[in-house]
């Protein structure tokens, strides 16, 4: 078995200039940390080591705004084969609903869950720390680790742009840093765009700065179609 690992002169090169990303969660190991990237399970690889903000679309399915992405994508063999790969939600998500400039200081009055079949985690209502669950890496699978929790939000929530903060897990290994998804849910592309903008230009402290310590900091980022 080879291990992905990453060394941190690699990272810091890498992390320079930040995306965000509409593609799957990507996890490497950096120096015994869980680290981020770009997923990419169609060449089966995870480039853009350092993301940190990623981004998806949720639809109106049955009583709920549902997504499937981001999805969860580690290299085949980069990883010890039987170990969970799981995460924590770090806080309430955020609710911007579109109209002047944006502000993600509103908490959501809807609760986030995540769903992989019988699993499931659910948001807090206010900024406390939730476990969530984790799934078996099968290192031997040769396409790699491709998994997809479910996203759902009341149907009732109201339209708007959605953030969800969480960290990673792998059992061995030290927590990732912060992760962001910014959620569009039934408004244009400017508006998720513009949060997304935001985003890059407000809220994650460049890299290298530390650790972040609001629910509402998010990493620089460039939207990706």
């Amino acid at each position: 078995m080879t291990k992905q690992i990453v060394s941190a002169a690699v990272l810091t090169a890498c992390v320079g200039s930040a995306l965000a990303d509409s593609g799957d969660y990507g996890l490497v190991i950096v120096d015994g940390v869980v680290t981020t990237g770009v997923g990419d399970h169609d060449d089966q690889v995870v480039t853009d080591i350092g993301e940190r903000v990623f981004a998806a679309d949720m639809s109106l399915v049955g009583p709920n705004w549902f997504a499937d992405e981001p999805g969860i994508f580690v290299e085949a063999g980069s990883l010890p084969d039987g170990v969970g790969i799981g995460f924590v939600l770090e806080g309430a998500v955020r609710r911007w609903d579109g109209a002047g400039s944006v502000d993600f200081s509103a908490l959501s009055p809807a609760a986030m869950t995540l769903e992989f079949g019988p699993l499931s985690a659910t948001t807090a209502m206010t900024d406390t720390e939730v476990a969530g669950f984790s799934i078996a890496y099968d290192a031997g699978s040769p396409t790699g680790f491709d998994e997809h929790w479910d996203f759902l939000l009341d149907g009732s929530a109201a339209a708007g742009i959605y953030l969800l903060q969480l960290r990673f897990t792998v059992d061995g290994f030290q927590d990732s840093a912060s992760v962001w998804t910014v959620f569009n849910a039934g408004l244009d592309e400017t508006a998720h765009d513009a949060a997304i903008e935001y985003v890059e230009n407000v809220i994650v402290p460049a890299p290298g700065v530390g650790a972040v310590v609001a629910a509402g900091l998010l990493a620089g980022v460039r939207r990706r179609r």
